[in-house]
């Protein structure tokens, strides 16, 4: 369905992601995009090539450098096979370091079938105060960062899902499902920290994939840490493939 081999499936995977996750400010310089989100998330607090490219200058860099630290912000680059190939290196150099690693996999939603609807999940098409307080119950999120995190789902132009799985009358399981272009992404999933072990992710994704191939979707992805193994565990058990990596070289 996909390749690695080509370029074309992993800008697509970029435009979807990019379009899923809208920083609330950004700057579009010569085929790189600058997000800007008050430092929640490193994908929204980044530079990120928008196009395959085979070189930077250095007056582009110098000028990232400038605008991040005009936000309060460390320069960021978030590296993928879009960039520049000897990019990683020329920002060393500089003094970056690689903050963090992520996978980004995909799966074809062929045979998932599109059946009744797990009467345990809650779905919603706008984001409200029960998603949002139960999935911080979830993973907590700085109060300084939620500002910026609203700004981001709000700011959703695609197809958002905001679901959440219940158990003995609570939220024990949540996720963010953006469909757009016939593609489901996957984001913020959760599970409740003493409700883990009991496969409630892999359940409510599960129904989640049945509900997008029922409004369309042939493909769902997702963006995951790379040494996250037991999320990495469950993404494989769901069917999930590696597609490609990619890194965040961050200044200071």
């Amino acid at each position: 369905m996909l390749s690695p081999d080509q370029i074309d499936d992993i800008a697509l995977l970029e435009d979807l992601s990019m379009t899923a996750w809208p920083a609330p400010r950004r700057i579009i310089h010569k085929g790189w995009a600058l997000y800007f989100a008050a430092g929640h998330t490193g994908r929204a607090n980044s530079a990120n090539a928008v196009v395959p490219l085979a070189t930077i200058d250095d007056a582009t860099i110098d000028m990232v450098e400038a605008e991040y630290r005009r936000q309060g912000l460390p320069p960021q680059f978030r590296l993928s096979p879009l960039s520049p190939p000897d990019l990683d290196a020329r920002l060393a150099g500089r003094g970056y370091h690689i903050a963090s690693k992520s996978r980004v996999l995909f799966r074809s939603l062929d045979g998932v079938p599109a059946g009744a609807p797990d009467a345990a999940v809650r779905v919603q098409d706008r984001l409200d105060h029960a998603w949002m307080d139960a999935y911080r119950r979830m993973v907590p999120v700085p109060e300084p960062e939620m500002p910026a995190l609203l700004s981001i789902l709000n700011g959703i132009a695609a197809r958002p899902r905001f679901a959440t799985l219940w158990q003995d009358g609570q939220p024990v399981a949540a996720c963010l499902s953006v469909l757009d272009r016939g593609w489901a992404g996957f984001y913020k999933v959760a599970c409740r920290p003493d409700r883990r072990g009991q496969g409630l992710p892999r359940r409510l994704m599960t129904d989640m994939m049945a509900r997008a191939v029922g409004e369309g979707a042939v493909g769902a992805y997702l963006q995951v840490g790379a040494v996250n193994a037991p999320a990495l565990a469950l993404y494989d058990r769901l069917g999930f493939r590696h597609l490609y990596d990619y890194t965040y070289a961050k200044l200071g």
